[in-house]
Parts: structure tokens; C-alpha cells; sequence
């Protein structure tokens, strides 16, 4: 760790003093501990807006240290993409560990906000990742005054809760193996929010169920997931278009329009949003551009403020930022306050700055608006390229450009002054924050920490919140909410149920008494009248639907039923693959040819924007619990061959890939596709198109390793006594689920007699 420029001990004590001082008061008045006024508990502060209500910050530093620098101390370790935040004395970030190196992997670290000293740090290995390590800490953590716990997503999609002063792991999730989210080589991942009870986290999601019964979940979309903050129940998963675009990291805003509570953000399929936080229902969707968004919106009462730097929706020019009544609903098409097009703000957050609305675009260009009509009121340069979001605080806005040109700005009417800028090494990512007199920022190089320690922190009230509607005013039953929502059992399983009745606002109205509610099934397995599913007794993979009537009203809730091992798939007597598998149904077909049923992975995914869909040929499948271990699968595969190219194909087996590339002419195991040094073996080998092979894969999680092997050979041959590949990973991954990837852009693949068994 490299710490410089620590302040003075006494400095620090008298600072610590006033600060008990400043809580006492806060204790007083009912403020309940944890909720700090100067805490920055999330990438975007208190007020979701990138706004902090702190008095007396600095108007220069200098990133050499020194006295009368300003710098308090910087260290290296957390360098990176991520924003930090700052709860209860404590610094969170995502960072890169041990980059470069054959263990590297993904880690949140824990520091002493006043020192940058290292508390705890914790490990998320990189899985079934397609994320180049130059991405990893996209996202950033999120913390919960309430229980002083950290929400992380990592870039391959584990999610995890944990003990804000220990590090302590509380629950986790992948969302990959379990419920079909997509990580790209853009590296693009979201940030949870927290709401009341809940945390909601986002990404394009592709699991199981093709008929709308299931929510067409099989059907990629960019969804959100609500899940139990305590314990990482999912409450409610819904989506917005079909076929989205692109992956996305629009940082939703939970706010109140038109005395509805509003979770707004910007979509992978182009539009703004607003859903009900509480239940997921649409609210209203405003359609933007022709590509996915990135920003996080600004509200300000009821109106929402968007940019974006992609194709507008009407006309072809690139780029906009607009304003939207939040008080509507429904199709909001047309209906914007106003528009202003070739604003190319795509990747830094539009904030509010004394009255007047600020953008930085792509180029590093300042714009000033008039937020009540669009007009443009000033225009600086300040770069040439930009990507973080200004922080607005004490009458000034610091921000810094990619390349690192530090500044920090004043508003003088309509127009921006420069009082101080400075040139930075390495690259930014990350905003600004600010916390209890300190400003944290981000760079690929450290993380640096300024403020001035003879000024004691202080800060204004935060203003007042809008308030919802009193849920008095609607008592009316308008929607049924069955939680857990969706599970995955074993063969004669048990689920217990729970009913929350919501109003047509998406407010919580009460649990429905047992006397109230009617439970049923929809598919295999049994339900008492208290709620409880049993799964079926047997050895099928199968799914069912828990359904429960209130009075007229239907709600339904998902089940996965998948024996243990072992499974065999010839799909002699299938109509199509399992509808257990995440990600299995429409990437995947089954097809008859010279009297063999087997599936295909298709070369094009049809869509109603794009009868020629080539997005999600690439993908992979999961198909069973994420803690299965010590086990072997294999299949038959052939590639088809289009225009000289052959497709890539391989299996997954706790979390380990191993994939024939044609184009490489490879043979390769691994974890971490991009990663040159993360811990892999290849052995060369060519495939004949049309010509059909056996693949093998085995882990066997040997203590603090993994060893990793592979075989393959042509079908129908005998079996080769020796592995083809091998390696072993001593950063390993020791469970998870198995599975298949395939990558059809050029060429169909096609897979037949899967097997998964016990490692013999």
C-alpha cells in the first residue's frame, strides 16, 4: 500500500472530536445512526444526483503532497474504474487483484476513509467471463446505512452481500448460472440500488421459460431483479423491449413522480424508463435512440433530464439531451418538454449546477442549459474525452476528464469559471465524491484523497423529499406478489410462500391472510393450502408455476425442479431442449437429420427489429444448481461450416470452460476467456466441419486447487486413456453449474448425448 501525506495525529483527533460533536447533535434531533448526512453511501450520494449539501472544500491541491497540499493521502492499490463510496468512516471500491498474473480476479476493498488504511478486502473470481481485465471494477459498490452492509456486482455477474465493517460474505448470488445474464467483452455492469427492504440490481438477462406464463424469460431483455436485501430472495424480475440492443450501466434513480414512487433509468433497447420499484410495472418509457443508454438521470421535481451519444430514434442525427414530464404515463413518444438534439452525452450524468443544467459529452465539451427550455447558455472545452460524472458541492463542481485533466469549476450566472486545474497521471473513470470534508477520486494509477484538515466538516440540510401519495388514499388490491418468485428444488423439495397485495402505485398494502388466499399449481408437484409446494418425486427435469387467486386478481411464482446426478440428454423423445436450462430454449433447436434427433444452436436469432439477428448466437447455458461439484460432463458436437469459418463450441463445468476454436485451431481450457496470464492450457487441434466428436470434461477440487481436464476424440472411436488437456488452477473455482457455450455468428452447431455424472 502506498500511503502518503498522513495528517498529523492531533489534527485527526481534534477533527474526530468535532465530528462527536456534529453526531451528537444529529443523535438529538432523531436522526438514526447510520444515517449520516455526510456519508456518500452510494456512486451518486444522497440525493441520487451527484450533489453534496458540504461547506468549506478546497479550491486546490496539489497531487504531489507535500504541506499546504491539500492531499491527505493517495494509495495505489485502489486505483481503477470503480467509484468509491463512504459509510460510517469506512471506503468501499472495486478493483483489479494481483492484475496481470496467472490468480487475478476481482476484489472489494475496505479502507479507513480518513487514512486510506486497509481494513479487509474480498475475493470474487472472474467466471464464464468474456470482460477483459482493463474493465473489471466497472461497477460500484452500494451501501445500506440501515444494516451497514456493501452490495457488490462483479463484471461476470456474482453478486454478493457483505458485512460492512468485517467483510463478512452474508449472501451471494450468480446471476450468470442462474438466471441467464450476459457479460460482454464491453464490460458494461450495473449498480444496485437499494429500496426500503429491497435491493435491485440490472443487467440483459436470458433464462428459461418461452411462453408468456414464464414472462418470455428465455427471451433477452434488459431486466431488473428484486431481491430480499436481508437474505437475496427474488421478489420480482421484469424487463423492459425484447432484444435489446446493447448491455448497459444506467444507475436507475428511485425517486417520486407525480406522487408514485419511480425507479427511472435508462434501457439497453434504446428507451427511458420508469417502473414501480415495489413491484416492477410499468410506469412510463420514453423512446431515445437507436442503441442502448448509459447515463443516470437527473430529476429534479418531476422532471426527468436524460443525454445519450447514440442515434437518435427520429432523424439520423447522433446524440441528445432531453427532458421528460415524470408525472406522465405510458407511451411517452413525442411528448418530451423538450429536445435538443447532437448533444453527444453518453457516458457522464447530466447534473444540476445553481439553477442551470450541466452536460459534459464525449469530447470533454461543457454545456450549459437552461433547464426550464433547452436553450444553450455556455459552451467549454475541457478536454478531449470524458466518461466520469461531476460532483456539484459547495458552490463549485470538480470534475475530471479521461485523460485526466483535473478542474475545478464555478458557476458565475449563465456561464463556468476555471479556479484551479492540474494534470493528472494515469486515466479516470470514476467521479468524484465527497465525504465528511474529504474529496475522493478516482484514476486507473491511485486513488487520492484531498480536503484541508483545519476546516471542521459541515454541510446544509438536505432538502426535503418529495413524498408518495398516501397509500390511504388507494387501499384497493391491484396487484399479487408471490415470493419467493423463483426457485430451483430438488425432487421432492419444499417451498414456502408468502402473498404481498400491492395498490395500482405499486404501494405495499399488507401480506394476504391465509383466509384470502387460494393456492394452485400449474405443472407437476403439489401445494397446501398454507402455501407450502412440494416438488415431484423422479429423476425428470421439469418446471411448474405456484399461482395464487386473491378475490379476481392472479399471481404466479417460478419453480425449477432438477434431480441429482446422474442426467443424460439424447433427445430422441424431446419436443425441444429442457425448459430447466437457462438460456437453453430459442438459442437452441432440436432438428431430425439421417433419423437422429439432436439440437442445434442457431446462426441467427430472428427479432422484429432485425429478421437477421446474429446477438445471442454467442452465449452460454447453464443447466443446474450452482453448488454441484466433483463431476464430469460430455457430449457429441459437429460444426457446420459457412463461407470457409467454423463455429466455437465447449462445455462448462464449475465454472471452468473448455472450447474448440477453429479459428485458432485450439483446444483450450479456462475461466477467464480474454485473460492471456489467468491460469488456462490449450493443445492444438483443427475440427473437420461436419464431422461429429466426443467432448469430456472433468474438475476435481483438490483442497486449495482445481484440477482441470479435458478430452476429446472422434465419436464413435474408443475412448483415449489419456486427457487431451489438462491444467491446475490454484485461484480455483470449486462448484458450479454445468453447462455449454457456443459462439454461432458464422456457423450452426450441433450437440447431441449429453452426460453429467458423479467423477468416478
Amino acid at each position: 500500500m502506498n500511503n502518503q501525506w498522513r495528517t498529523v495525529k492531533v489534527l485527526w483527533l481534534r477533527l474526530a472530536t468535532c465530528l462527536a460533536v456534529l453526531f451528537g447533535v444529529l443523535a438529538s434531533s432523531g436522526i438514526e445512526a447510520g444515517d449520516d448526512p455526510l456519508d456518500w453511501p452510494n456512486w451518486r450520494g444522497p440525493q441520487k444526483n451527484n450533489v453534496s449539501m458540504e461547506k468549506g472544500l478546497v479550491e486546490s491541491w496539489d497531487p504531489e503532497g507535500g504541506p499546504g497540499s491539500n492531499l491527505l493521502w493517495k494509495n495505489d492499490e485502489l486505483g481503477g474504474r470503480s467509484t468509491p463510496i463512504v459509510m460510517n468512516g469506512l471506503l468501499y471500491t472495486i478493483v483489479r487483484d494481483q492484475p496481470g498474473t496467472e490468480f487475478e480476479a476481482e476484489k472489494v476493498v475496505c479502507v479507513d476513509a480518513a487514512t486510506g488504511e486497509k481494513h479487509w478486502e474480498y475475493r470474487m473470481n472472474l467466471y464464464l467471463c468474456e470482460v477483459p481485465d482493463t474493465r473489471v471494477g466497472w461497477s460500484c459498490c452500494t451501501g445500506d446505512p440501515e444494516t451497514d452492509r456493501i452490495y457488490v456486482q462483479s463484471v461476470s455477474g456474482y453478486f454478493c452481500c457483505l458485512e460492512g465493517k468485517t467483510g463478512k460474505l452474508v449472501w451471494d448470488r450468480s446471476l450468470l448460472e442462474e438466471f441467464g445474464l450476459i457479460n460482454t467483452y464491453g464490460g458494461r455492469t450495473n449498480v444496485p440500488v437499494i429500496f426500503e427492504d429491497q435491493v435491485l440490481i440490472s443487467a440483459v438477462v436470458v433464462g428459461w421459460g418461452d411462453a408468456p406464463k414464464f414472462g418470455f424469460l428465455a427471451r433477452p431483455a434488459h431486466r431488473f431483479m428484486s431481491l430480499d436485501k436481508a437474505t437475496g430472495v427474488i421478489r420480482w424480475m421484469n424487463g423492459t423491449g425484447i432484444s435489446p440492443y446493447d448491455t448497459t450501466y444506467s444507475t436507475p434513480v428511485v425517486t417520486v413522480l407525480g406522487g408514485q414512487a419511480a425507479l427511472v433509468f435508462g434501457s439497453g433497447d434504446g428507451e427511458v424508463w420508469a417502473l414501480q420499484p415495489r413491484t416492477g410495472q410499468p410506469i412510463w418509457h420514453y423512446p431515445l435512440s437507436r442503441r442502448g443508454l448509459n447515463t443516470s438521470p437527473l430529476v429534479e421535481g418531476n422532471t426527468v433530464y436524460y443525454s445519450q451519444s447514440e442515434e437518435n430514434v427520429i432523424g439520423s442525427t447522433m446524440g441528445a439531451l432531453v427532458a421528460i414530464d415524470g408525472a406522465m404515463t405510458g407511451d411517452l413518444s413525442g411528448k418530451e418538454k423538450w429536445f435538443v438534439p447532437q448533444i453527444m452525452s453518453g457516458k457522464s450524468s447530466p447534473v444540476m449546477v445553481d439553477g442551470k443544467l450541466w452536460t459534459v459529452d464525449d469530447r470533454a465539451k461543457l454545456y450549459v442549459f437552461d433547464p426550464e427550455t433547452g436553450e444553450q447558455l455556455d459552451k467549454q472545452a475541457l478536454g478531449t474525452a470524458m466518461r466520469s460524472t461531476p460532483l456539484v458541492a459547495d458552490g463549485k463542481v470538480y470534475t475530471c476528464t479521461n485523460a485526466g485533466r483535473w478542474y475545478i469549476l464555478k458557476p458565475t450566472g449563465d456561464g463556468v469559471e476555471i479556479v484551479h486545474k492540474l494534470r493528472l497521471g494515469g486515466d479516470n473513470d470514476g467521479s468524484p465524491i465527497v465525504s465528511h470534508g474529504r474529496i475522493y477520486l478516482p484514476t486507473s494509477d491511485t486513488l487520492y484523497c484531498i480536503g484541508d484538515t483545519r476546516v471542521t466538516p459541515s454541510a446544509d440540510p438536505l432538502p426535503p423529499q418529495p413524498q408518495e401519495t398516501p397509500v390511504d388514499d388507494d387501499s384497493q388490491t391491484a396487484l399479487v406478489q408471490v415470493e419467493p418468485y423463483d426457485v430451483l428444488l430438488a425432487p421432492g423439495g419444499k417451498q414456502s410462500y408468502h402473498v404481498r397485495l400491492y395498490n395500482s402505485r405499486g404501494q405495499f398494502l399488507r401480506k394476504a391472510a391465509a383466509s384470502e388466499v387460494s393456492f394452485g399449481v400449474d405443472g407437476p408437484g403439489s401445494v397446501s393450502a398454507d402455501g407450502t409446494y412440494t416438488a415431484p418425486a423422479g429423476n425428470e427435469h421439469q418446471v411448474a408455476l405456484v399461482t395464487c387467486k386473491v378475490g379476481e386478481l392472479m399471481g404466479t411464482a417460478r419453480i425449477r425442479v432438477v434431480p441429482p446426478l446422474p442426467w443424460s440428454f439424447d433427445f430422441n423423445d424431446d419436443e425441444d431442449v429442457p425448459l430447466t436450462w437457462i438460456g437453453g430454449r430459442v438459442r437452441y433447436v432440436l432438428r431430425d437429420e439421417d433419423g437422429e434427433r439432436f439440437a442445434v444452436k442457431r446462426d441467427v436469432l430472428p427479432t422484429p427489429k432485425d429478421p437477421h439477428n446474429k446477438l445471442g448466437t454467442r452465449s452460454q447455458l447453464t443447466m443446474g444448481p450452482v453448488d454441484m461439484a466433483n463431476y464430469t460432463i460430455e457430449a457429441d458436437f459437429a460444426l457446420d461450416e459457412q463461407d470457409g469459418k467454423l463455429p466455437d463450441f465447449g462445455l462448462t463445468n464449475s465454472r471452468y470452460s473448455m472450447t474448440v476454436r477453429p479459428m485458432n485451431e485450439e483446444l483450450r481450457i479456462y475461466s477467464w476467456s480474454p485473460h492471456d496470464y489467468r491460469t488456462n492450457a490449450s493443445v492444438e487441434f483443427k475440427p473437420q466441419a461436419h464431422k461429429w466428436y466426443t467432448m469430456k470434461m472433468r474438475v476435481d477440487p483438490v483442497g486449495s486447487k482445481a484440477i482441470v481436464r479435458g478430452k476429446l476424440w472422434p465419436r464413435g472411436e474408443a475412448e483415449p486413456e489419456d486427457w487431451t488437456v489438462e491444467m491446475e488452477d490454484f485461484a480455483p473455482n470449486l462448484f458450479g453449474s454445468p453447462g455449454l457455450f457456443g459462439k454461432a455468428e458464422v456457423a450452426e452447431i450441433f450437440v447431441d448425448n449429453i452426460k453429467v455424472y458423479p467423477n468416478q
